[in-house]
């Protein structure tokens, strides 16, 4: 697995998975310009290709974002970690001041 390059912040915000066969609603629990890791109780398999939407409210449509899976375990608690793949500035941008603002809300 490769190294890091960009700060994770630890937020809780709702994403999309979209597949062939429908959309799932998952939870992050960090968030970067470069990746996302959420909570799952069946997590992909490494390396998987997927589309993520994220609705922000930066951003007038949701974000579709390509990513892979580059982490995925079920033990202590499932989840799995996905890197962005061909992020432009501009949805980096979006993403790293979305973080920033989730980061700011009060705990729930």
């Amino acid at each position: 697995m490769k190294e890091r390059t960009c700060r994770r912040m630890a937020v809780t915000t709702g994403c999309w998975l979209m597949q062939s066969d429908g959309a799932s609603c998952f939870d992050t629990f960090d968030l970067s310009e470069s990746g996302v890791s959420v909570v799952t109780t069946a997590p992909l398999q490494v390396g998987r290709i997927v589309k993520l939407q994220f609705f922000t409210p930066l951003a007038a449509s949701p974000l579709t974002i390509e990513a892979e899976v580059v982490w995925s375990r079920l033990d202590p608690e499932g989840g799995m970690g996905l890197r962005f793949l061909d992020m432009d500035e501009k949805t980096a941008g979006i993403i790293r001041e979305f973080a920033r603002e989730l980061k700011k809300r009060p705990p729930q």
